[in-house]
């Protein structure tokens, strides 16, 4: 599974092979992760409609949100300024939650732990370059305004970086799903709000993964 996470990492973006996507999820559920919560995050990171619960991941690999051709006429001409607030604050939350992943992911002892961290790494690398590419489309860049107080505060990351290694798997768990909650409530608001349609799909996917993530992080042993 981490090696298929890592092959997508590397791309930017790129497909899942439904060979190695299908051969990934077996690793996992053998390990003890939910088959249905796996499923969510690899349809999540590929831009498709999540696999229905219990069921594998689908064997047609789909284009990655950045995969979307840019260039599609008109495509950027429909969104509304709440589209585009929407982008600019989901691409400093993804920045962060980068961050987050980044500051523990060699340190984590819990193997599930691992393998949803290397997926979060590689589905939101990919959600971060097409944010950013459709807001320099719009002729706008992501603004550190638009994400003031959205996001987890630097407590929270001085918590992470001085956790001790007994105790890292257990932070990682209260500060991701919190973070993680609070992307799913901002895209889960903006399907209520937005216009343009790659937007409304980019909100739809987050909501689906961020649940799942938090979903799969609730069953692990939280902080003291």
């Amino acid at each position: 599974m981490l090696t298929a996470l890592a092959a997508v990492s590397r791309a930017g973006a790129g497909v899942l092979g439904a060979r190695v996507a299908v051969s990934g999820v077996r690793r996992a559920t053998r390990r003890g992760l939910p088959l249905h919560l796996l499923a969510v995050l690899l349809a999540a990171g590929c831009g498709g409609s999540p696999a229905p619960s219990a069921q594998p991941a689908p064997v047609e690999a789909t284009p990655s949100v950045a995969a979307t051709p840019a260039g599609t006429p008109g495509a950027t001409s429909e969104m509304t300024g709440i589209d585009l607030l929407f982008l600019s604050m989901m691409a400093g939350h993804t920045e962060q939650t980068l961050q987050i992943v980044r500051l523990v992911r060699d340190r984590l002892s819990d193997d599930e732990l691992r393998t949803l961290v290397a997926a979060v790494e590689a589905t939101e690398t990919d959600e971060l370059a097409a944010a950013r590419s459709w807001l320099a489309q719009a002729g706008r860049s992501a603004r550190a305004d638009d994400h003031a107080g959205h996001g987890t505060g630097p407590e929270q990351l001085t918590r992470l970086r001085d956790a001790p290694d007994t105790e890292v798997d257990a932070v990682l768990i209260e500060v991701l799903s919190a973070h993680q909650q609070a992307a799913a409530d901002l895209a889960r608001a903006h399907q209520a709000a937005g216009t343009d349609a790659r937007v409304l799909d980019m909100a739809r996917r987050v909501e689906q993964s961020r649940t799942a993530q938090v979903a799969l992080m609730a069953a692990r042993p939280a902080a003291d």
